[in-house]
């Protein structure tokens, strides 16, 4: 497995996120996701936990508004996130101007 892959997988909504809908939605394996999708991606499942995506629960779980244990997951993954886009997108490039699934 590419490296990439690797650290985009210490986020489980994420690796969830690649395996369960891009790599489906395309049809392929997930190891076979482009580089720069896996980018935009990470910075739209960061946005679900931020509020920048738009009205998502992960928002309420990250908030604390779930339950402190859904608070803990989700500050793992915000963290895990942070990280990847520090490490592969330092400079924001791959930062998505659109909400996936908007018309």
């Amino acid at each position: 497995m590419k490296q990439i892959l690797k650290d985009a997988f210490k986020s489980d909504e994420f690796q969830q996120h690649l395996e369960d809908v891009i790599a489906v939605d395309d049809k392929v394996d997930v190891s076979e996701i482009p580089d720069q999708i896996i980018l935009v991606e990470a910075h739209y499942i960061l946005g679900k936990f931020t509020g920048e995506s738009g009205g998502f629960e992960q928002e309420q779980d990250y908030q604390g508004e779930n339950g402190p244990e859904l608070k803990k997951w989700a500050v793992k993954n915000v963290k895990a996130l942070r990280a990847f886009i520090k490490k592969y997108d330092p400079d924001y490039t791959n930062k998505p101007t659109y909400v996936r699934g908007a018309a």
